[in-house]
């Protein structure tokens, strides 16, 4: 009792009647009071030999409830995510979200960039990381953080036979094997090629990215398809060949969307968040499969005009390459040219 009583600077008659309180309150005894000096009972050794573990659960109680009332926003998160960034980075972006300070608990909901809108609007999720800005709903939140290109993926053995030609004349000796078109890459791929003037005859279509890449690793056709996308489907990426896209190029943005004012403060940390699962997790494995992707090349100026020639299609690899840098600078990180 007098070393307690010195170390938390109380009386000893004080500690004495703390103890009490705290073995009426269990129901036990904690002190052997009929020897002198006080021994103490076997609950009170279990009880001694715990304690340095209760204030070490105290203690990260009381960091978890600061970091709560620092971060009011931070909560149970339920999260859609497109297929294409759920299936390559999805994990490390609900690691982060759930050991860091931003959520308390999270359920992330996969699927099709489509699904994620309906489910935003009927509140079956609180925010969504998808290539769908939904541009046709009022008291919508966005928060680019991810451009990339649309790339031309073709069987490894045809690689020199289409390398050097225009896409109109790829499509005429091969099969497009087609993102569905209720998905929306698979959307953004029809209107390309409408506005191109392209009408390839319809002859495979896949919701996911690693069938479609699993079906022109077969070679039974080309496809059009973006850096994340061809990462999903990397079982089948040692039998295809990755090549810019001929003509001009149109990309694919993914960002985060939240209902207005649902989520204020947590959905920049949130999107930042996604942005460095890319950048560390996604990017080294992309710049893998496709070595050009990284390549130094002079100012993309240089590189505008294309050809049939073999020096063209490798200025639009050094085109791609240079503009791949990462601008940490900016809210969106960009790898095509705007």
């Amino acid at each position: 009792m007098l070393e307690a009583s010195r170390r938390f600077a109380m009386t000893q008659s004080a500690v004495s009647q703390a103890v009490r309180r705290a073995e009426e309150a269990v129901g036990v005894e904690f002190f052997d009071r009929s020897r002198r000096p006080l021994a103490m009972t076997r609950a009170g050794r279990i009880l001694a030999g715990r304690v340095a573990d209760l204030n070490r659960d105290f203690d990260a109680l009381l960091v978890d409830l600061r970091a709560a009332a620092a971060l009011p926003e931070r909560a149970d998160l339920r999260l859609g995510l497109v297929d294409s960034y759920a299936g390559t980075v999805g994990a490390y972006l609900v690691k982060e979200l759930v050991t860091g300070s931003t959520a308390l608990t999270l359920s992330a909901w996969s699927g099709l960039a489509h699904s994620h809108a309906e489910a935003l609007m009927r509140r079956m999720i609180d925010a969504a990381i998808t290539c769908d800005a939904m541009e046709d709903l009022d008291d919508i939140e966005r928060f680019p953080f991810y451009r990339e290109p649309y790339l031309l993926v073709v069987p490894r053995d045809l690689q020199s036979e289409l390398e050097n030609l225009e896409l109109r004349e790829i499509l005429a000796r091969a099969r497009l094997v087609r993102h569905s078109e209720r998905s929306y890459v698979g959307a953004q791929v029809e209107r390309h090629l409408s506005r191109l003037g392209l009408r390839p005859p319809r002859a495979f279509e896949f919701d996911t990215s690693d069938g479609l890449i699993a079906m022109v690793a077969t070679g039974m056709g080309v496809a059009i398809t973006t850096p994340l996308c061809l990462l999903q489907g990397i079982a089948h990426v040692a039998r295809v060949s990755v090549l810019p896209l001929p003509g001009p190029g149109f990309f694919r943005d993914l960002l985060l969307v939240t209902r207005h004012g649902d989520l204020s403060a947590l959905a920049p940390r949130i999107a930042e968040i996604a942005r460095a699962t890319i950048v560390e997790q996604a990017m080294p494995r992309i710049q893998t499969l496709v070595p050009w992707f990284t390549a130094n090349a002079p100012p993309p100026h240089s590189f505008r005009s294309q050809t049939k020639s073999r020096s063209s299609i490798q200025r639009n690899r050094a085109r791609i390459a240079n503009n791949a840098s990462i601008n940490t600078s900016k809210d969106t990180m960009t790898y095509f040219p705007s």
